[in-house]
């Protein structure tokens, strides 16, 4: 129990130094150099890898049985997209969030829950671990989350920056197609059908952004988020095998929901 605690406590200190770093790089977007806030960005992406690289070398190894002291592995190259490369492109795209947003109580909110996410992140890595074969189903939906969130800070990062109509569609595709291939990934649903179906839905996702583009910076990554949630949603109810029509309602009645909530507020 007391060694659950000290790692419990370890994670808390991780993250809360991230936090701190985080913060001083937001602190410092209008008053340092570019120079200076890049080291400040590097140093907390290597804070970051340093906790996900003492986490697999801790924990990546397991006993075959109880009667054995053979040490089973989990690969390294099969788990470094998910553990290495996605939670340091979440990082790095809340940093361009951070560098290009002046509101900041909007810049505050957004990192908060971004380490939130990132604790619980901590939390499941740690339990996947614990499988040897597979990635856990919970830590599967935190990756999902990840790459929605990804998605939402490049979308108001591009807003903010102030590209035109043409420059933000075709961003925004790009971008949703790449974080499409993500999740596959993620799921271990890659094929040519999957990639035709992701490059189709990220396009689908522009083409609704261009019906509100009209309106204000707030409400365009927001709907644009919001759709990305819904094709991976329903990506989820067909790689858990649910037939049900109810299980894939759900998804358009939750969105629907946070629209009405959105445009009425």
């Amino acid at each position: 129990m007391k060694k659950y605690r000290l790692q419990v406590q370890n994670d808390i200190l991780y993250l809360f130094l991230l936090l701190l770093i985080t913060e001083i790089f937001f602190f410092s977007v209008l008053r340092a150099s570019f120079g200076v806030l890049l080291f400040i960005g590097i140093l907390g992406l290597l804070l970051l890898e340093t906790w996900f690289i003492r986490v697999f070398t801790m924990y990546s190894g397991k006993k075959i049985s109880q009667y054995s002291e053979v040490i089973a592995r989990i690969s390294f190259k099969e788990r470094f997209f998910e553990y290495f490369i996605l939670p340091a492109l979440f990082y790095i795209s809340l940093l361009c969030f951070l560098f290009f947003t002046r509101n900041e109580l909007l810049g505050h909110i957004v990192l908060g829950v971004c380490m939130v996410l990132f604790l619980i992140l901590f939390l499941n890595v740690k339990s996947s671990l614990k499988k040897y074969y597979s990635i856990e189903v919970a830590t599967r939906a935190i990756f999902d989350f990840i790459c929605i969130t990804i998605f939402y800070l490049c979308l108001n990062s591009f807003v903010r920056l102030g590209f035109s109509l043409l420059e933000y569609l075709v961003l925004s595709t790009l971008v949703a197609t790449i974080l499409f291939y993500f999740v596959l990934k993620i799921h271990d649903r890659v094929g040519l059908v999957e990639l035709s179906v992701s490059a189709l839905s990220a396009t689908c996702i522009s083409l609704g952004m261009l019906v509100i583009w009209e309106t204000n910076i707030f409400i365009i990554p927001t709907v644009g988020a919001l759709l990305f949630y819904l094709i991976i949603s329903l990506w989820n109810v067909r790689f858990s095998g649910r037939t049900s029509l109810s299980d894939y309602l759900m998804p358009f009645l939750y969105v629907l929901i946070s629209l009405i909530l959105i445009f009425t507020i």
